[in-house]
């Protein structure tokens, strides 16, 4: 078993820029399952990229990061998996630190890296000048689920034109309202455009379920993990799983994986202390709610998260 360091994480693009990839400063506890021989080549990856990749029409352009593992020679003859990875309610950077990428997204990029996955994170506030959305009404956010999708399709549309991905192994990821732009993307009840390579898989960390439960005709288009806090008051993990029975019943034969970690709250995969948030809307309490890491959660989501990604058939 290998320690896990913090878990480490249109056209072409019009600019790149290599932006140092800083490492957490204090080591996880947690603990994975090696990596394949094949992707254990890979394991120490380049520095990260700045690219700018073009919006949707009325959209704006955005930035994003791009992580790259070394390359080895099965990856240049096959082509590496990709995962594109959609950042929550406070953004990508930290705050008041632009270009400084939060610590929950560079160690996820490092730990996708070491298995071999090319990472995209655009940026879907810092172009539009925004910081944060948590503070606002879920349902009044003036970023909602229609553009952080279309800023979704635009770095599916990026992808394309990269040399060396495999564009028959991409994932979409994402974190609570990153989450929610998942499942807002993958629904296939919304018109798929033209020249937008697939999502071959997605994932969901404890995102939003509510307005997809609500929409009746919600159906997915790719395999779905989700994976939420069974104490989460955020987004509670109840309605995450109607929507499962609802997509169920509509598509008997859709995968659609829910794992509901016991007693873990909001943002349970990060290595924060537990703490309450008060700076959040429209919530069941009042703008009050709980985040924090979970050690056992952790542990359990990212093992659950490694076979997800390796399996042949998710």
């Amino acid at each position: 078993m290998r320690a896990l360091a913090a878990l480490a994480f249109g056209a072409c693009a019009l600019s790149a820029t290599a932006v140092p990839a800083m490492m957490p400063s204090s080591p996880a506890s947690a603990a994975l399952t090696p990596p394949s021989p094949a992707s254990a080549a890979l394991a120490q990856p380049a520095p990260a990229q700045r690219v700018t990749v073009p919006g949707e029409p009325g959209m704006p352009t955005l930035t994003a990061y791009w992580f790259l593992p070394r390359e080895s020679s099965t990856a240049r003859a096959t082509g590496m998996p990709v995962v594109v990875a959609l950042h929550g309610c406070n953004g990508l950077d930290e705050p008041r630190k632009t270009g400084v990428l939060q610590t929950r997204y560079r160690e996820y990029a490092h730990w996708l890296n070491e298995r071999g996955y090319a990472v995209l994170m655009p940026d879907s506030y810092g172009p539009r000048g925004k910081e944060s959305s948590c503070n606002e009404a879920p349902d009044a956010r003036t970023l909602d689920d229609k553009t952080r999708r279309a800023d979704a399709l635009a770095a599916l549309r990026w992808l394309a034109d990269q040399s060396g991905i495999d564009m028959r192994r991409v994932v979409l990821l994402g974190w609570s309202n990153g989450a929610q732009a998942v499942l807002a993307t993958i629904d296939a009840s919304r018109p798929w455009p033209a020249a937008t390579p697939n999502v071959e898989r997605a994932v969901a960390f404890y995102p939003g379920c509510r307005r997809a439960v609500q929409q009746h005709n919600f159906r997915l288009r790719s395999p779905l993990l989700v994976m939420i806090g069974g104490a989460d008051d955020w987004t509670p993990a109840t309605r995450c799983a109607m929507l499962q029975s609802a997509v169920q019943a509509r598509q008997p034969n859709a995968r659609f994986r829910l794992e509901i970690y016991p007693g873990a709250y909001h943002g349970f995969d990060g290595t924060s202390e537990l703490h309450v948030r008060r700076d959040v809307a429209s919530t069941r309490r009042g703008g009050h709610v709980t985040v924090g890491g979970d050690a056992v959660a952790r542990v359990a989501a990212l093992t659950q998260l490694d076979s997800w990604l390796s399996s042949t058939e998710p």
